[in-house]
């Protein structure tokens, strides 16, 4: 996949609504209370303080939404019911994302 090919995506193009950051940002708040892992809501809430500082780019917020509505979208590269596999493209995507942006959300966090 070039990168044309992901501007172009439907989940670049479903990020960029100006509803879905008001989507995202009133649905956090309810995940952060159904998950039990303190490192997965640690990881999530830096990552939510950068989505909300001014040093986060539109770009980077259009990345994140598309990466959540990717995750949770049930039409993948390679759908979720094939066992293993089919998640495989799941965690890639989370992890190329988590990535690229927690270094940026520790960097903002740890000056505050």
């Amino acid at each position: 996949m070039s990168i044309e090919d992901l501007r172009n995506s439907k989940w670049m193009v479903e990020a960029a609504r100006p509803e879905a950051e008001n989507e995202v940002r009133d649905q956090f708040h309810s995940w952060v209370d159904k998950v039990q892992s303190s490192d997965l809501v640690k990881k999530a809430c830096q990552l939510w303080a950068y989505f909300n500082s001014p040093e986060c780019s539109t770009t980077e917020k259009i990345i994140i939404v598309a990466a959540l509505l990717y995750l949770i979208s049930p039409i993948d590269a390679i759908p979720d019911f094939l066992p293993i596999v089919g998640w495989l493209d799941d965690i890639a995507i989370a992890t190329a994302v988590l990535a690229y942006l927690s270094a940026k959300a520790s960097d903002i966090t740890d000056r505050r």
